[in-house]
């Protein structure tokens, strides 16, 4: 009798572990399923970030920038000045 319920014992113990161990299991990988999906958007994320980066700083969109809102413009021939070295390094 004494051996009959100490194997009944073991026994629900070692169900209720079974059934404990498979709830932790399922609650892992539901964790790592979410990291992963939240991994996948933060790289979506990152390229969105990168081409709107490359396109922010493209040579044409600087110029148009330079141009509309610095109201700056290409020099005329005329508003260049050509300096020759001194002889000196730079010492007058």
């Amino acid at each position: 009798m004494k051996v009959s319920l100490l194997l009944f014992i073991i026994l629900i113990t070692s169900a209720i572990s079974l059934v404990t161990a498979r709830h932790e299991s399922r609650k892992l990988v539901n964790e790592l399923e979410n990291e992963r999906n939240r991994s996948t958007k933060i790289q979506e994320h990152k390229r969105k970030l990168v081409a709107e980066q490359s396109t922010l700083k493209s040579p044409e969109r600087v110029e148009r920038f330079a141009e509309k809102k610095l109201k700056m413009r290409q020099p005329n021939s005329e508003d260049i000045i050509l300096l020759s070295p001194s002889l000196e390094g730079g010492k007058r």
